[in-house]
């Protein structure tokens, strides 16, 4: 991917903390943004960031390594919204 990271993250609005996803390759970097989009419900914002640790009002981040298990994170912050 160029040497640039991208990376997705999910966050329910009015709450700290959100959970983020380092993009494996750039399909996944295209794709997984528009399946959160359709997943999400009110309330959880996804956005795509580069270097989330310049992003302060995301903080703290929660890692997530594995694609599947970050859709089922951001799945149960449904929940929480």
């Amino acid at each position: 991917m160029n040497d640039k990271k991208i990376y997705i993250v999910a966050k329910v609005f009015d709450k700290p903390g959100s959970l983020a996803y380092l993009c494996k390759t750039p399909n996944e970097a295209r794709c997984l943004p528009g399946t959160l989009e359709a997943l999400r419900a009110e309330g959880v914002q996804i956005v795509i960031l580069d270097s989330p640790e310049i992003y302060s009002e995301y903080a703290p981040y929660s890692y997530v390594e594995d694609m599947k298990a970050f859709i089922d994170k951001v799945c149960q912050l449904n929940r929480i919204a």
